[in-house]
């Protein structure tokens, strides 16, 4: 349910940005919540660590994250339970965007880049099967198993692109391991 209904939300945003708006793209992003550190630091738009992440103006970004949205979000749905499952997904958002905000009060690049897409959250379950794995054992380690090729390969695909939110992955990445954590720590499961 939550699962299908991100994808309807960043399937819709897609939509409106490339059939609907008729500015340019980026422009209509921004004005739609994509992340920008000089926004978030000097006019406290604060919601853009959520609104980030539900924007993608590229089809082939938009259906990547949809495939690994659907696929390991329907699995971490069921495992977790609803409120659980929200959780996994909203510190991997903020964290994902904590780190893009962090990298800009260094870099002057960072400062500059606008950032967008669920990809932080993406690499939120990446992280979330890797913190299973590693404390539960089992058949989670099974999983992280089957799943290693496909983290190893966006790691890689993340390191040489020059067009991919490193900060931004690696912030979604140890939010889901967090997150894990957290839910453990808390017994929750």
């Amino acid at each position: 349910m939550i699962t299908n209904l991100y994808i309807l939300i960043c399937l819709g945003i897609y939509i409106y940005i490339q059939f609907i708006n008729k500015e340019d793209k980026l422009y209509c992003a921004m004005k739609l919540g994509a992340f920008y550190p000089p926004n978030v630091r000097e006019k406290k738009e604060y919601y853009r660590f959520i609104t980030c992440n539900f924007i993608h103006i590229d089809f082939l970004h938009f259906l990547m994250n949809a495939y690994v949205l659907y696929d390991l979000g329907q699995f971490f749905e069921e495992l977790l339970g609803t409120m659980p499952y929200l959780y996994l997904i909203l510190i991997s958002m903020v964290l994902s965007s904590l780190l893009c905000y962090s990298a800009s009060e260094i870099s002057e690049q960072s400062d500059r880049t606008i950032t967008f897409g669920a990809s932080g959250v993406a690499y939120g379950f990446f992280g979330a099967i890797v913190a299973l794995a590693f404390t539960q054992g089992g058949a989670f380690y099974e999983l992280f198993e089957g799943f290693f090729p496909v983290i190893a390969i966006n790691f890689v695909y993340t390191i040489f692109n020059t067009r991919v939110s490193k900060t931004g992955h690696i912030g979604g990445f140890i939010g889901g391991i967090l997150g894990i954590v957290i839910l453990l720590a808390l017994r929750i499961i």
